[in-house]
């Protein structure tokens, strides 16, 4: 008798598990819609969540085919490649039953999270600068008319991402051939601003000073100042004198103090860029042998490096560079001249087509040439690498100059990057048209340090 009441037990445990709910009798049903599947790069992709079961959904798990995931019910996504992804959506009920559910999206290359200022239609700009100041990204450009024959001159160009608005301001209706400047912000609220141009047999600057309104107060230069390093109350503006290089400390109104000069070390170059190391600095910039045109004989990039008192400890010289073999002239020196220090204590250069990678005391580790990269890109210091710009191409580096990851970009052009927060703005020259003219447009943009397209 005790055997029949055991097995009747075992049956009646096996018939309730029998009975149990399964997906179907749950009827537990994963399924979405999505506001779009052909969108752009950038585009925001809104889920409507259609799925359904007699019992209670505990999770919802969407996977976007892109190493991104989310747990809303209807999250709101992007992509910032271009390609095809599939979004797939995992349910789990309330006893552990799961049900799934995928769209496929096609991505198309055009990028939508680069920003564009409005312009005036008929324009042609290039980006020659780009800044923070005052919690806002602000960029110097050149603009063209291509409508008019005499409209044309620099401007100041400043993004606010709270309000995502464009401010712009006219800042010199001189305009030649530029593609470097710098806005140095004084202490008591005026603004210096250089702009490195080609004239016919030298690099000249033209320089203003505006008050806290943007009105000018102040213009002229008595050399070519590429940009400046501010030194506790002073600041150093670096650059040449009389054809050989300079750096003229000023006080923090900006007014002249006295002026370094090197031609006894050096002749015929100039200091395109210059950092501070602790208590000493590292200037990059070139050097060159004179002649009776235009042109600069036997050009070599130039590293020197400086105490404290601005005075030339080591100095170095890079004959692996292949611009002596070519006709460099004054249109090829007034444009970005980059140096950063790596986190490991070494030096990456840039300029023109050539990304150097050096010891801290400027020994050459390794030359990347970079085709068709003109004179205007950048570089940035990131941890353990840096980022840097070519050719409508964005590549990460680490501190060995080995690229870590490359994605395409539209930039013909890169004034540079600066970091605000976790991102990496850039303003870049884009290829474009109007009626049938080509024109370049600047488009704002930021990468995080992976170069994933991040809104802004």
């Amino acid at each position: 008798m005790k055997k029949i009441y055991f097995f009747a037990f075992i049956l009646l445990n096996l018939l309730s598990s029998c009975s149990s709910d399964t997906p179907e009798e749950n009827n537990l049903t994963a399924s979405f819609n999505l506001s779009a599947t052909t969108v752009n790069v950038g585009d925001d992709i809104k889920v409507t969540n259609k799925s359904t079961s007699s019992k209670e959904i505990v999770s919802y798990t969407f996977n976007f085919g892109n190493e991104t995931s989310s747990t809303e019910k209807e999250p709101t996504f992007y992509y910032d490649r271009p390609g095809d992804f599939n979004v797939k959506l995992v349910i789990k009920d309330v006893n552990g039953n799961v049900a799934t559910s995928t769209i496929t999206v096609t991505v198309n290359a055009e990028n939508s999270l680069l920003l564009k200022n409005q312009l005036i239609g008929g324009s042609d700009v290039y980006p020659i600068e780009i800044g923070i100041n005052d919690n806002k990204i602000f960029y110097t450009e050149s603009y063209r008319s291509v409508t008019t024959s005499t409209t044309s001159y620099y401007r100041h160009v400043e993004y606010d991402d709270a309000t995502k608005t464009f401010a712009t301001k006219i800042i010199t209706e001189k305009n030649g051939n530029s593609g470097h400047a710098q806005t140095t912000y004084l202490n008591n609220g005026n603004k210096i601003v250089n702009v490195v141009q080609s004239m016919s047999s030298y690099a000249g600057t033209i320089e203003t000073e505006f008050n806290t309104d943007w009105n000018p107060v102040r213009s002229g230069s008595s050399g070519t100042i590429y940009g400046s390093v501010k030194n506790n109350d002073q600041y150093y503006f670096y650059g040449s004198y009389e054809n050989n290089p300079a750096i003229e400390i000023r006080n923090n109104e900006g007014k002249l103090v006295s002026r370094k000069t090197y031609e006894s070390t050096i002749k015929n170059g100039f200091i395109g860029n210059l950092i501070k190391t602790g208590t000493t600095y590292v200037a990059f910039g070139g050097k060159y042998e004179t002649s009776s045109s235009s042109s600069l004989l036997n050009y070599k990039p130039l590293l020197l490096f400086l105490n404290e008192n601005l005075e030339i400890t080591s100095q170095k010289t890079f004959d692996t560079s292949t611009l002596k073999d070519i006709v460099i002239d004054w249109n090829q020196v007034n444009g970005s001249f980059k140096a950063i220090k790596l986190t490991n204590g070494n030096l990456a250069l840039y300029s023109h087509n050539e990304l150097r990678i050096t010891t801290g005391q400027g020994d050459e580790l390794k030359l990347i040439k970079l085709s068709n990269t003109g004179n205007i890109q950048g570089i940035i210091e990131i941890e353990n690498g840096f980022i840097a710009s070519s050719f409508q191409r964005l590549e990460k580096y680490d501190n060995s100059g080995n690229v870590l990851k490359s994605i395409s970009y539209p930039g013909l052009y890169n004034s540079g990057f600066v970091k605000k927060g976790d991102l990496y703005y850039f303003a870049a020259g884009c290829g474009s048209s109007y009626e049938n003219i080509s024109v370049l447009e600047i488009k704002l943009g930021a990468v995080d340090a992976n170069l994933n397209f991040k809104k802004i």
